[in-house]
């Protein structure tokens, strides 16, 4: 792996630099974006009853987030509970677990069905092409686990861009440093996209111990993260398409010091192998869609200090076939058939090697009216010959005025209990139940659009009652932890979101932002963990506020995000409140070779001291700054021809050890 390494750094850097410097400004032109393929779509991805959030590859492009935590946390309501730059990230959507969120790449859930979770930390944006974020149950349709909402990432053909090439260097505070290429070659039937990157940084920022008391450094938080992102098309047929995903990612991060701590030597290696082949047949009437996918993963974490070395892994085989067609104008029906076969390893299992059966069939209908617009699923799921709840759902759009739309859905949701739950020893315990409950949200959406003025509008009112809440507490009579279904959860709130955007001669000035307000409170008393009946849940913040003020002129882009976090519990101290200010400035220029774009990322532009985890620290003022350079076709393959022969010869030449810049 560290020979495959060398190559990629090897490459990033050639490419990064290779443009030529001296160039014009681009003219004050309108530039014409190449067509995107149309395709039938599911109706699994736009759902009446709730809004979906979308980031394509552009708007990815200007996002001032390395991964998917930082993405979420400043476009969308949802709380992240980060433990810091290059740590552990996870998420609670309307006052969910993080075990609450289901992500999905190509369609296939990737979450550890170990921890039932997935850090969004190791998630880098720019390894897909689009992100899409719905929040509410979506548990009909996507499957255990989707209490909250869904993520959806994912790799899409573009076969107007025969040839591509996109390289973009970074530097910034602490030691970071990052290089990206994404290589785009194709034919009218055959497209292959390539994207690789590899980002280090040592994260050793200055924070006070307390009031009055001198700073020091964070130690022991350095983080190195490699991946490759393989995508092949074939267009068999004007009708049928054989697709096929590869993602391989290599994590390494040393885990530092609370402000408690003195020192630390902890580390956790992360390595995740994912494949995905799809099949696609467009019939007169609609589609059908065979998917398999196969994910290996690894965890590692060492602390020398108590002599603790643990490894986990898990293999998970995916298979999944959906038909979908039309019944007229107006109906659309949705058939599916989901297979997951899971085998894990861990030393706290013992002996054991955990092996979980799951199978799933699920329908959906769909109505599309001149004012109504309504969708009707269900699901059933089986594991190891039992049955899951039976989940239905319902959600309706309907048009009351030209500006107003109002949206409904009702949900039974569910979350499996996850191997860790079942097979740890000592505490786990395979009677458990599956979480479940039921959702139900109602909002409110209005836009107006004249004269190149828009203005967007909404306000989502939502509850949801789980119960058979999955907890490690210590039960009467024993002396260790044990999972249990002990808590019930009643989350309800509210949510108001806005846009502004206004036309300029040659750009466009926007505002956007919302308001998230949640209530999340057990409803049963704890005594271990100790919990009162209607009390927050720890890591829920009542209040959370975000927004975003963006400048568009010409080839210059500027943008001001501002985010209020609440006051929440944690699990032994409570947490201030604190607000974060970050800003980003961007500059486009085209060379001889390349349209190249110059951007400076401004964080914590206030300088606030806060935490998000409990005796974590999170960094005072920092900075990033590099350069995109998207390669013209005329050049762009002399470039890659190059700079790999280039890249091999210097990873060759520069021995076994490490990266040589």
């Amino acid at each position: 792996m560290k020979r495959l390494n060398q190559v990629f750094t090897s490459l990033f850097f050639l490419l990064g630099f290779q443009p030529v410097l001296q160039g014009q400004p681009l003219a004050d032109t309108t530039l014409l974006l190449p067509t995107v393929e149309v395709r039938s779509a599911s109706i699994r991805y736009e759902v009446p009853g709730s809004a979906t959030q979308h980031w394509e590859a552009a708007q990815l492009a200007r996002v001032q987030a390395d991964h998917l935590a930082g993405l979420l946390a400043a476009e969308t309501g949802m709380y992240i509970k980060s433990y810091g730059l290059g740590s552990l990230a996870t998420s609670s959507i309307r006052g969910g677990s993080a075990g609450h969120t289901l992500v999905l790449w190509n369609g296939l859930p990737i979450q550890s069905p170990m921890l039932g979770l997935l850090d969004l930390a190791l998630l880098p944006v720019q390894a897909v092409e689009s992100i899409g974020f719905t929040p509410g149950g979506g548990s009909a349709l996507w499957g255990s686990g989707a209490i909250g909402g869904a993520l959806n990432l994912d790799n899409r053909a573009d076969f107007s861009r025969r040839t591509e090439l996109k390289t973009s260097t970074l530097a910034g505070s602490f030691g970071q440093f990052q290089q990206q290429v994404k290589i785009g070659l194709g034919t009218e039937k055959v497209q292959s996209v390539t994207r690789f990157a590899h980002q280090q940084a040592d994260n050793d920022f200055y924070y006070p111990l307390g009031a009055g008391l001198p700073k020091r450094p964070q130690t022991n938080a350095r983080f190195s993260q490699q991946y490759l992102v393989q995508d092949l098309y074939w267009n068999i047929h004007e009708r049928r398409r054989l697709s096929a995903h590869l993602w391989r990612q290599e994590t390494s991060r040393q885990v530092p010091p609370t402000n408690v701590q003195n020192r630390s030597q902890a580390r956790q290696e992360d390595s995740a192998a994912r494949l995905v082949l799809e099949y696609r047949a467009i019939t007169a009437r609609g589609f059908w869609q065979i998917k398999t996918g196969y994910f290996d993963e690894h965890l590692q974490y060492v602390d020398d200090q108590i002599l603790l070395n643990s490894r986990s892994h898990f293999r998970t085989y995916l298979a999944e076939i959906t038909g979908q067609w039309q019944g007229g104008e107006r109906h659309t029906f949705l058939l599916g058939n989901t297979h997951v076969h899971t085998q894990a390893w861990s030393q706290g299992y013992r002996d054991q090697i955990p092996t979980e059966y799951k199978t799933a069939l699920f329908a959906s209908w769909k109505y599309r009216g001149r004012k109504l617009n309504a969708q009707g699923s269900l699901r059933q799921e089986i594991v190891g010959g039992i049955g899951a709840p039976i989940v239905p759902a319902l959600g309706v759009d309907y048009q009351i005025h030209p500006n107003l739309l109002v949206k409904g859905s009702a949900s039974r949701n569910y979350r499996l209990p996850t191997l860790n739950d079942r097979f740890w020893a000592p505490g786990g315990n395979p009677d458990l139940l599956p979480e479940s409950g039921w959702s139900q949200e109602l909002g409110f959406h209005y836009r107006k659009q004249e004269n190149g003025f828009e203005l967007t509008a909404s306000l989502t009112a939502f509850n949801r009652t789980i119960g058979n809440w999955i907890l490690w507490s210590i039960r009467e009579g024993q002396a260790y932890w044990s999972a249990n279904n002990i808590a019930k959860v009643w989350s309800r709130g509210l949510e108001p979101r806005f846009s502004l955007t206004y036309p300029l001669t040659s750009g466009n000035l926007e505002l956007r932002g919302g308001y998230d307000f949640v209530r999340s409170t057990n409803q049963i008393a704890l005594k271990n963990p100790r919990m009162e009946a209607g009390g927050q849940l720890i890591y829920t913040p009542v209040h959370r506020a975000f927004a975003t003020l963006a400048l568009e002129w010409r080839t210059f882009y500027a943008a001001y995000q501002h985010a209020f976090t609440g006051a929440a519990q944690g699990i032994n101290d409570p947490l201030e409140p604190y607000q974060v200010g970050n800003a980003r400035l961007q500059y486009a220029q085209e060379f001889k070779q390349c349209r190249g774009t110059l951007f400076l990322n401004i964080y914590n532009i206030w300088n606030a001291q806060y935490l998000a985890v409990e005796r974590r620290p999170m960094p005072g003022i920092h900075f990033q700054s590099g350069l995109t350079c998207f390669y013209f076709p005329k050049y762009a393959i002399y470039e890659m021809a190059f700079c790999f022969i280039a890249g091999l010869l210097r990873s060759f030449f520069n021995g076994p050890e490490g990266y040589w810049i």
